[in-house]
Order: structure tokens, then sequence, then C-alpha cells
């Protein structure tokens, strides 16, 4: 059988080549076509080998040409601006060739996506209607990129799931899957997740597939970062191989690249954190030159995932800085909350923000300035002009703060509270019991975040503003304990509370995690008498407790000590120095008669042994005392 099959297509070979000068006209593509056509037939004709079959073959034979050079109707339908020049070519004499209509469709889409009331219209025209079946019934001789075009035009239009033309085409695709270009599939995949019905939602999980094997075949970055952009977001799997090429690839990305990974990421709130080192490392090695914009989403990307790296965010402030004349209010507001969220405290750069806001205070909208003062008080920020700067804030608040959201209200006025710049018709106004108790009651993770920070301003009003005179929270309303019950313990924080469970001896002379009307969480309370000596909690009174606890008070020279730990997140990136949150409360404990024994993260790693530990918190605790007793 084998050498039976070796005759044939020795006789068809032979014949071929006699046959070559008068098939030169046609074409590679041709030639080889009927090769394989003719092979076919052999196999079931004894008369194969013949010259007038082979003949009729190349007649006969319908083919891909190659893409005909462009006409006056091409030019016609790129320029056409109005959906009524493209209908009207259906009955003007022009030479159609079979792509044509599929041309007119594709350009038809995009008018009417920018006049999307003559889309109805349209849809019910007797020539649109001819287009469509002209454009559907030769499809099958429609080039790949054509193709895909028109199924994503098509499903633009929202032409119905059951229509006839629109399964053609979607059947067609899935028919030239695998031959169909890596770009395409994800051009393709971006416009199924588009359209969310039965039938795109399937070919969207084919494309998917396809996608998720034929990864390698990626070579470009370009079209890595365009891929990643359109479909990554698509699929789990997908994305993670897209992240690997991305590292494989990534000596050959430019700005433009890296910017676009960086913000895919973000958009996703995918932490890569290899992919994030492998980006930050090509920014602070190679001199790229970034454009404002540039800067600004890379800033952005890196707030938004909280990735912090020293050099990058250096990089990016000391180049931002000559261009924050040239920034908008709400490129300023961008750029001021970016850092906010790095915890990164350029001092120059803010300075200068505050300084081109205070030049450019009529164009500034009172959201840019709440953007811009919420950053300030994340990174406790008090610039050199400050007066001029609050005194604007205050100007813009008074008429507009009642009309914010409620829960911007909160914040706008938290942050005042944290730069000790709120005045009492702010405090007065969020402590209104027509204004809070919409919080009351809070379930969603947000509107509890809310709360507590209202009972931080009614902690503000309480101890730094004994001239306010009221409203204040009622003490039904900060009773409930504001911390998660179910809120985990960090490492440092088991280790300290191991600590100082040892160093007290018995469990009722401390009290741990322990919840205050202030809004504040301390790690740990202890009561200390003037010779140093722990005192049981329970046999005194409590008032500062979310559920005041009763009993005697204290013993003259007795002290209460609020144990806090301040871990990594609680400073700025590199610095010592805290975020306005937790200056706030160290503020508050201190009014509220608490002696603070500070705990940061940097001292307690350099302790390697439990009695260290223990002897440094002794150590803490009576220098706290000391400094009282000097006092």
């Amino acid at each position: 059988m084998a050498a039976h099959l070796v005759k044939r297509c020795s006789c068809l070979l032979r014949e071929a080549a006699r046959l070559a000068p008068a098939l030169a006209p046609v074409g590679q593509l041709r030639f080889t076509r009927v090769a394989h056509k003719t092979l076919t037939s052999s196999a079931t004709s004894p008369s194969a080998c013949s010259q007038s079959s082979l003949k009729e073959q190349v007649e006969k034979e319908p083919v891909f040409t190659p893409y005909p050079e462009q006409q006056e109707i091409d030019q016609f339908i790129q320029k056409a601006t109005r959906p009524e020049e493209l209908l009207q070519l259906l009955g003007r004499d022009h030479s159609l060739h079979r792509n044509h209509a599929t041309l007119i469709l594709i350009q038809l889409s995009r008018l009417l996506s920018q006049k999307s009331e003559d889309k109805a219209s349209i849809l019910e025209d007797r020539r649109f209607q001819q287009l469509l079946r002209l454009g559907c019934s030769q499809i099958s001789s429609v080039w790949h990129g054509t193709l895909v075009k028109l199924l994503r035009s098509l499903y633009l239009l929202r032409l119905p799931e059951s229509t006839r033309e629109l399964q053609s085409v979607e059947q067609e695709v899935r028919w030239r899957l695998r031959r169909l270009r890596y770009k395409h599939l994800a051009f393709l995949a971006e416009s199924c997740a588009s359209m969310q019905t039965e039938s795109s939602s399937k070919l969207l999980a084919e494309l998917l597939v396809h996608l998720e094997r034929r990864w390698t075949e990626i070579e470009d970055s370009r079209m890595l970062v365009a891929i990643m952009t359109k479909a990554g977001h698509l699929s789990e799997l997908l994305m993670t191989r897209l992240e690997d090429k991305c590292l494989e690839l990534m000596e050959h990305f430019g700005p433009e690249e890296l910017r676009k990974v960086l913000t895919t990421l973000a958009a996703q709130s995918r932490r890569s954190v290899p992919l994030l080192r492998a980006v930050s490392y090509h920014l602070v090695q190679k001199p790229f030159p970034l454009t404002k914009g540039m800067l600004l989403d890379l800033a952005y990307a890196y707030g938004k995932l909280s990735f912090h790296q020293g050099q990058v965010c250096q990089r990016l402030a000391s180049d931002l800085l000559p261009l924050v004349p040239s920034l908008t209010p709400g490129e300023m507001a961008q750029c001021a909350t970016s850092f906010a969220f790095l915890r990164w405290l350029n001092v120059p750069l803010f300075e200068a923000l505050v300084q081109h806001l205070l030049l450019r205070a009529p164009d500034v909208t009172t959201a840019h300035l709440c953007s811009v003062l919420l950053a300030f008080s994340r990174l406790n920020f008090h610039p050199q002009q400050g007066n001029q700067f609050f005194k604007l804030v205050h100007e813009r608040l008074g008429p507009e703060l009642a009309s914010l959201e409620p829960a911007l209200q909160v914040d706008v006025v938290w942050a005042l509270c944290v730069l000790q710049q709120v005045q009492e018709t702010e405090l007065r106004a969020i402590l209104d019991p027509s204004f809070y108790t919409q919080f009351l009651g809070a379930t969603s993770p947000k509107d509890q975040s809310t709360f507590l920070k209202l009972m931080n301003i009614n902690a503000t009003a309480q101890l730094e503003h004994p001239e306010y005179q009221g409203p204040f929270l009622p003490a039904t309303a900060v009773g409930p304990t504001p911390s998660s019950p179910d809120q985990k313990v960090t490492l440092l924080q088991q280790e300290l509370r191991e600590t100082l469970q040892e160093l007290l001896g018995n469990a009722s002379q401390g009290s741990f995690n322990v919840v205050t009307q202030y809004g504040w969480v301390l790690d740990a309370e202890v009561l200390l008498d003037t010779d140093g000596q722990f005192l049981p909690l329970k046999d005194f009174a409590a008032p500062h407790l979310a559920q005041p606890a009763e009993g005697r008070p204290l013993p003259p020279g007795a002290k209460r000590l609020a144990v806090l730990l301040w871990e990594f997140p609680h400073f700025s990136t590199k610095s010592r120095d805290l975020l306005g949150r937790f200056v706030l409360a160290r503020r508050h404990l201190q009014a509220a008669g608490f002696l603070l024994v500070d705990v940061p993260y940097y001292e307690w790693l350099e302790l390697k042994s439990q009695w260290q530990k223990g002897a440094y918190l002794k150590d803490k605790m009576r220098k706290a005392m000391a400094e009282e007793l000097a006092k």
C-alpha cells in the first residue's frame, strides 16, 4: 500500500514540474493548493496523473489571492464620515471584491459608535440588511485580520444573539482559531468579554484556552504588554504566564511598556512581587526619559499596590519636582495621594505642591483640595506656608462642607484633627446627632472605619478643645467595640504580650488589647504605684474604656501606662516618623492621662533573648515614670 502511494506521488510531482511554467502567473500559494488537491483526488481516481486533469484543477480551484491593491472605493470607505455615504455604495456601480462588504460594515460600526442615536434606524435599513447578508455570504474568503475586526464590529452594533449572520461569523472564527495570530486571539477575547451573551461567553472560553496554550508564541514586548492589558484580567492562568513572559522579555522593555505593565497590575490589584522588583530594577538602573504622565502613572501604580522601593520613590519625587509648575490641580491631587499611599514624604516636593496650589487657588476645586488635605494628614505633613494653606481650606470648606458626601465630610474633618487645624464649627457639624446617626450600627468595613474616625473626632473635641461645649457622641454610641473580633495578632504583638505577661507575673495586673472610648486600641495597659510596683487593674476605676469600669480612684502618685507597639506600617517609608493617624493616637492618650510606653519595631527586633526584652520593657516604664516625676 505504501509503495503504491509513493508511486502515485512521484507521478504527481513529475506532472507538476512539467506544468510549472504554465502555473507561474498563479503564484506559489495557488501551486501548493493545487498540488494538495490533486494528491487528494489521486487516491480515488486512477487517471489523476493526466495533464488535462491537472489543468482542470488549476482552473476550478478557488484560492486566496494576494490582497488586491487599494482602489478608489477603499479610500472612499476610509474617508466616509456619515453612515449614509457607506450605505449608498450598494446602489452604485463599484467593483467590490469579497472583502469590501466587511470593510463597509467595520467602518459603519465606527461611525455609529460616535453617533449612537442613528444606530436603531440604520440597523433596520434594508440596505444594511443587504450589506450584512453580502458580507457573511463570503465569510470563508475574508482575511483573518478583517474577520476579527468584523466580529468586533458586529458586537459593537449590538446585533441580537439569534442573528444568523452573527452566528455565521462566530462559527467561522471557531474554525480558524488555530490559524489566527496570537494578537488576534487577544483582540477577540476582549471583544467577547464586553458582550456578555451566551454565545460570546462560549467563544471567549475557547479563546482563553488557546491563549493559555499558545503563550510561548509571544516574542515582541509591545505585543506582550498589549495582550496583558486587554486579556490578562480574563484568566488567572493566562495572567500568570504573561507575568512569566514579562520577566523573560523585561530587558527589551522601554519606559512606556514598563508604565503599562505597572498600571495593568494596579488596575487588577495584582501585587506580583517578582515582577514589581524587576520593573523597579530597570527604572533605577536605566536612565529612561520619563514624561510627566509616566511619572504620575508610576507613582499611582506603586501606591495602589503598596510596593515601597526607596530608590524608585526617590527618583519619582526628584523627577517630578521640576515639573510641579506644569501640574494641573487634578495632577497635584493625584501626585500627593500617590505618595501618601506610598508613605513617602519628600519635603521639597510637597512644599512645591503647596506653593503651586496657592498660586492656582482659583482653579483648584474643593474635591482636589480635599485629596491634598487627606494626603497631608496621612503623612503628618505641616507645610511652611501652613497658615495660607489652611486659610484656603477653611474658606472653601465653610460653605461647601455640608454638600460633600457624608463619609468624605468625616474624612476631611478627621484630617484637620490630625493636623491640629480643626475649628469648632466643623466639629459641631460632624458631631450633630442629625449627621452621625447614619453611621450608628455600621456593618460594612467602610462604614465601621468612618465611625472610628467619628470617635477620634469626638475625642479631639473632648481632649484638645476645652472651649468646645458640644454636641458630643453619646455614651451608647462609643460603647461598641470598634476593633474586629477576628483581628489577627501579629508576631511582634504576640512576642510583646508573652514578654509582658512574664514580667507581670499575675494576669490581673495587666490588660491586653484594651479598647478605649477614643477609638484607639492599646496593646497593653498597666498601673504603677510610686514605688514602681504593678497594681491590679480590676480594683480601680477605668473611665477611658469603651465600657467604663467602676472602682476606686487611683492612689496618690500612681500612674496608668499605655504600652503601644509601633510596627513597620505605622511609619513613613525609610523614616522613623509616625504617620498622622498614630501621631493623633499618641496625643489623645497623653491628653487622657496615660503615660506612654512606645515600643518601635526597629528597637524590638534588635532584642534577641527573652531576658533582654523584659529588661527593655522595665527600662521603658521606669523612664516614663521618671519623666513624669521630673515635670
